[in-house]
């Protein structure tokens, strides 16, 4: 690929998908007319760089108009409010419809409608708070170190590709997204959905796995520590790629999940002391038995995710540290401060 349809490409993946052919016939129009036939790279470097940056060029061609969040977050920012809008309203009415499986309220079937619109309504505001949030302080701290458009730039920034080793998967960003929406709504909002379920003739005997009145004391840190993920997860959908200031976020982020979590389950803290002993009574074994096995399990699940986190945390010093050019990883670091 010639630098002719690097520069073309790094143009139009700024702009939305209607504008992005009809930008490229012009942009290549452009710099058809400022070459003689049969140019020099040397002449093609020299029409390049009086054409600029390629962000700024891509402003030329995007009339659509930005509120709210500036144009270098736009399009992520919608992007990820669409999907925590619609994790949030999936998870409210799901668990809306569950509690009145287990737990039919009186009403009848219009109580039951107007409790599916609320919880659909509340789910979609309780996202776009979270994610705008999110977004105006990456915006605010320029967390992303987004290239500034007047700085000096060269046809030879075109060709400097981050490795492939360092980019980060969008999938893998959504789908943290998503199970941090959905486990955090649930903990929040409807946390005896965690429980022990048996059926007893015509009716569910719920035994919350989880101490509900302690819950309640850790909920604040639950939220920063939400907060903190689909923060981490917006920026490396932003960023694309590793840099040494979102390996340092992400380790910070890692350490503050599990010493949440090790701080929840230590001592069983946030156990429900009933739940040995209803499970034993319906199964027909001791309580001892049950209190054990519940045991071995807390500290299986404790080395998980110590294990979890450390894994995640050393990747991308890992990765950072083979495929990524030592000057360029801390330039990365110094533009995002």
């Amino acid at each position: 690929m010639n630098l002719i349809d690097l520069y073309v490409e790094a143009v139009i993946k700024f702009l939305p998908q209607e504008n992005k052919a009809e930008a490229a016939r012009t942009l290549r129009s452009q710099i058809a007319e400022k070459l003689p036939p049969n140019p020099s790279d040397e002449e093609v470097r020299r029409v390049l760089e009086e054409l600029g940056n390629p962000r700024q060029q891509a402003k030329n061609f995007d009339t659509r108009q930005r509120y709210l969040i500036g144009p270098e977050y736009y399009d992520s920012y919608i992007s990820i409010l669409k999907l925590v809008v619609g994790i949030l309203i999936t998870v409210m009415l799901v668990v809306t419809v569950l509690h009145w499986i287990i737990a039919p309220p009186s009403g009848g079937i219009i109580k039951f409608i107007v409790d599916l619109i609320l919880s659909a309504v509340n789910g979609a505001i309780q996202a776009a708070a979270w994610v705008t949030i999110v977004f105006a302080i990456i915006e605010r701290n320029k967390l992303t170190a987004p290239p500034v458009l007047d700085q000096a730039w060269t046809p030879d920034d075109l060709s400097k590709e981050k490795s492939a080793k360092l980019r980060i998967k969008r999938s893998d960003a959504f789908v943290s997204i998503f199970f941090t929406v959905a486990f955090t709504a649930i903990l929040i909002f409807r946390p005896e959905l965690f429980s022990f379920f048996s059926r007893s003739g015509d009716t569910w005997n719920v035994v919350p796995i989880l101490n509900l009145a302690r819950l309640q004391d850790f909920i604040p840190l639950i939220l920063v520590i939400a907060f903190l993920e689909l923060g981490i997860s917006s920026w490396k959908i932003i960023a694309g790629h590793w840099n040494m200031s979102l390996a340092f976020a992400n380790l910070g982020r890692n350490l503050a999940t599990m010493a949440l979590s090790l701080t929840m389950l230590w001592n069983r803290a946030i156990i429900n002391p009933n739940l040995a002993g209803a499970i034993s009574q319906y199964f027909g074994f001791s309580t001892a038995a049950i209190d054990r096995s519940i045991g071995i399990a807390i500290w299986v699940l404790i080395a998980i995710i110590i294990v979890a986190a450390l894994i995640d945390s050393i990747i991308p010093f890992a990765k950072l540290a083979r495929y990524s050019d030592r000057r360029d990883t801390w330039s990365d670091r110094r533009d995002t401060w």
